[in-house]
C-alpha cells in the first residue's frame, strides 16, 4: 500500500509541476485523500476533475491533450504533443505528371521538360507508362536529409494501397514497403521518371509521407493525380519526287518507271522519279520498326511473266535486279530521351546498292526510342537484263508496316 501510495503523490505532484509551467487563473480547490492533503490546485480548460477510491484520490485532466494529439483540417495538420520539435513537416507534391504539353510544375528536370511539358521527353501524347514527381521546396523548410517516402493508389485509396520502391521506382505492395524505400528530395529528384510500371489510360493517385530520425513519420500530404497517356502511332505514305521533305499525298500511292525513267533492257540501273516518304510518330519507349514485304518478290510481268528477282546487290554490278535504298531521314532530337531513326544495313548502301524486296518481311527501319517528327524517303531502282522481254506492265506491291515497340 505505500508503494502505490508513493506513486500516486509523486504523479500528482508531477502533474502539478506541469501545470505551473503556465500563467493561469487561480481557483482554489482542495483534493483529499486517506494519506494527504492538497490545497489550492488550480484548473484551466477542462479543468482537474477528482476519482477516488478508498486507497487512492487520482487527478484527471478533463480535454487535455494525448499523448500525440492532431488537429486536422483538408488544409493542415496541427500537432502539440512533445515530440512535435523532432517530426519534419508534412510534406506536399508540387508535381505529379504524366502528359503535360508545352508546360510543367515540375522544376528540377530536365530541361526540355520544364519548357514543354511530359511530350517534350516522352514523346507525342506524353507518358504512357511512367510519371514524374517532385515534392514541394515549401514543406516548411525540411533539412536536406529529410526522407520522403510515396504511396500510390488508383482508387484513391480505397482498396488499391501501395508504395512506390526506391530502387526500381515501380508500385510495390504494401507488405515489402520499408525503410529502404524512403530517399530525400534530391535523390528522388535525380531520377527522370521517378514512378515507372504504369498502366497506360490509367488515373493515378500519390500521396508522400517526410521521416527525420526514428519514430518520425508524418502524417501523409495533400493527394495528387495524374492520368497516363495512351500509346500514340502515326503513320502516314506520301509520294513525291526527291525534294518532297514536306509533301502530303493521298492514295493510291504508285511509282512508276515512265517517261526519261524507262525501263530499258540491258541499259543500266534506272532511280524512279519518284520516292516513298514516310511519317513517323510514336512515344513508344522501345522505338518502332518498319517491315516490308512483296507480293512477287520483285517486278513481275503478267504478259511475259517474267519476274525482275529483287535482291540485296550493287545493281552496278550484276546482269539484272531490283530493290529499294534509303535516301532520307529526319527526326526531331531536340531531347535527349527522344530516340534516333536509322536505315538497316541492306537499305543504308549508296549509288546503286539496293535492298531486296521478298514476299517474307524485312526490316528496313529501326527507331530506339519514342519519335517526333520522323520523316524518311525510300528510293525504287531497278535493272533490267537483255534477257528480258520488254512489256508495260512489271510491278510490284510492296506492304510497309509499322510495328511501335511497347
Amino acid at each position: 500500500m505505500h508503494i502505490k501510495q508513493k506513486k500516486t503523490l509523486y504523479k500528482t505532484f508531477l502533474l502539478i509541476f506541469t501545470l505551473l509551467l503556465f500563467p493561469i487563473t487561480v481557483l482554489a480547490t482542495e483534493l483529499d485523500s486517506p494519506n494527504y492533503k492538497i490545497v489550492g490546485v488550480t484548473t484551466q480548460g477542462g479543468g482537474i476533475i477528482e476519482s477516488t477510491s478508498g486507497n487512492y484520490s487520482a487527478l484527471l485532466n478533463v480535454g487535455s491533450i494525448s499523448a500525440n494529439p492532431r488537429l486536422y483540417s483538408t488544409s493542415y495538420g496541427l500537432s502539440t504533443s512533445p515530440e512535435t520539435p523532432f517530426l519534419p513537416a508534412i510534406p506536399t507534391i508540387s508535381c505529379f505528371e504524366t502528359d503535360t504539353n508545352g508546360s510543367s510544375a515540375c522544376t528540377t528536370g530536365p530541361a526540355a521538360l520544364t519548357t514543354g511539358g511530359m511530350v517534350a521527353i516522352c514523346g507525342p501524347s506524353g507518358c504512357y507508362n511512367k510519371a514524374r514527381f517532385e515534392v514541394s521546396d515549401t514543406s516548411a523548410s525540411n533539412p536536406a536529409d529529410t526522407l520522403y517516402a510515396v504511396m500510390i493508389s488508383t482508387d484513391n485509396f480505397v482498396s488499391d494501397i501501395r508504395y512506390i520502391d526506391a530502387s526500381t521506382f515501380m508500385p510495390e505492395s504494401y507488405s515489402t514497403h520499408n525503410i529502404n524505400d524512403f530517399m530525400t528530395k534530391a535523390d528522388w529528384e535525380t531520377e527522370t521518371f521517378n514512378i515507372k510500371g504504369l498502366d497506360s489510360n490509367t488515373t493515378y493517385y500519390i500521396k508522400a509521407f517526410a521521416l527525420k530520425g526514428d519514430f518520425t513519420q508524418t502524417a501523409a500530404g495533400p493527394i495528387k493525380s495524374a492520368k497516363t497517356a495512351s500509346g500514340s502511332v502515326y503513320f502516314d505514305i506520301d509520294i513525291a519526287g526527291s525534294t518532297g521533305y514536306t509533301a502530303e499525298t493521298s492514295a493510291p500511292y504508285t511509282v512508276a518507271f515512265t517517261g526519261a525513267y524507262e525501263l530499258i533492257g540491258g541499259a543500266a540501273a534506272i532511280t524512279a522519279g519518284n520516292r516513298i516518304w514516310m511519317d513517323v510518330q510514336t512515344n513508344s519507349d522501345g522505338g518502332f520498326a518498319i517491315v516490308m514485304r512483296g507480293v512477287n518478290g520483285g517486278l513481275k510481268s503478267s504478259t511475259t511473266t517474267q519476274t525482275i528477282t529483287s535482291a540485296n546487290a550493287n545493281l552496278d554490278q550484276v546482269a539484272s535486279g531490283f530493290g529499294l535504298q534509303s535516301e532520307y531521314i529526319d527526326y526531331d532530337s531536340s531531347s535527349s530521351l527522344f530516340g534516333t531513326i536509322s536505315a538497316t544495313a541492306d537499305y543504308s548502301g549508296t549509288i546503286n546498292t539496293v535492298g531486296k524486296i521478298t514476299t517474307s518481311a524485312n526490316k528496313v527501319y529501326d527507331g530506339d526510342g519514342p519519335i517526333v517528327d520522323g520523316r524518311m524517303a525510300l528510293k525504287v531502282i531497278a535493272k533490267p537484263g537483255i534477257t528480258y522481254t520488254p512489256a508495260t506492265d512489271y510491278q510490284e506491291t510492296i506492304y510497309l508496316i509499322f510495328v511501335p515497340r511497347y
